[in-house]
């Protein structure tokens, strides 16, 4: 009971984060009612039903789960009264923590679907990251804009990918899978949060991919641009 209890937590507080960042992105762009639940279906459902209709899951999960559509109703029909009082009583970063967690409780749970349903390890944690970050993508795509997971070069999927690997192992070496959940989705959010507000990025350097401080890296590329400027096959910072 206490088990089904902590995973039933774990899907609403995903859903609600996602589903409340899509309804401020809606409301950005004055976008009408049905737009706005557009905006809140596709963030919140958006990743699942991918992964869904890749493992042949059926009926989708969502379906199974109508009460979290009706949720996302419910906060689309009060989507003023929300987002007016949350736009003056909570900075921008606000919305990068619901993503962060919507991605963390997402990407976790999406790796460890997956897994139980005989999805092989790495595919597992690639469906994972998906269900975390599809939504914020495609609501980014409906919104004209260039999808934060392509565009952010602080960690983001990669975070998503780190957790997920987390959470597929602890299940693996025998954690029940919904605590491994939890402790993948702390995880994500916690590697999301810290590289964001540490200002840490995801950049080439001289011998591959690193994640260092952005004016580290910033340095280390223009050392090594001036060294290697006929060799350099990557793009230069912008």
């Amino acid at each position: 009971m206490l088990i089904q209890f902590f995973s039933n937590l774990a899907d609403f507080i995903g859903i609600v984060a996602f589903a409340f960042s899509g309804l401020l992105a809606g409301r950005e762009r004055r976008l009408d009612p049905v737009g706005i639940f557009v905006l809140a279906f596709t963030t919140a459902f958006g990743g699942g039903i991918i992964r869904d209709i890749v493992i042949d899951r059926h009926p989708l999960w969502f379906v199974t789960h109508e009460y979290y559509v009706w949720v996302t109703l419910v906060l689309t029909i009060f989507a003023p009264v929300l987002v007016k009082h949350f736009h003056r009583a909570i900075p921008y970063s606000a919305f990068i923590w619901l993503d962060a967690i919507g991605l963390g409780f997402f990407a976790a749970s999406g790796t460890a679907t997956a897994y139980d349903y005989g999805t092989p390890m790495l595919s597992s944690t690639l469906l994972g990251v998906a269900t975390g970050a599809a939504g914020g993508m495609l609501r980014d795509v409906f919104m004209d804009k260039l999808p934060l997971v392509l565009s952010d070069r602080k960690p983001y999927a990669f975070a998503a990918f780190a957790g997920s690997w987390l959470t597929l192992l602890l299940i693996h070496f025998g954690m029940n899978s919904v605590a491994a959940i939890w402790i993948g989705s702390f995880f994500i959010c916690g590697f999301r949060m810290i590289t964001w507000y540490g200002n840490w990025e995801i950049a080439y350097s001289r011998w591959g991919v690193v994640i260092a401080e952005s004016k580290l890296v910033s340095m280390l590329l223009r050392r090594r641009n001036g060294k290697h400027n006929d060799t350099n096959t990557f793009p230069p910072e912008d």
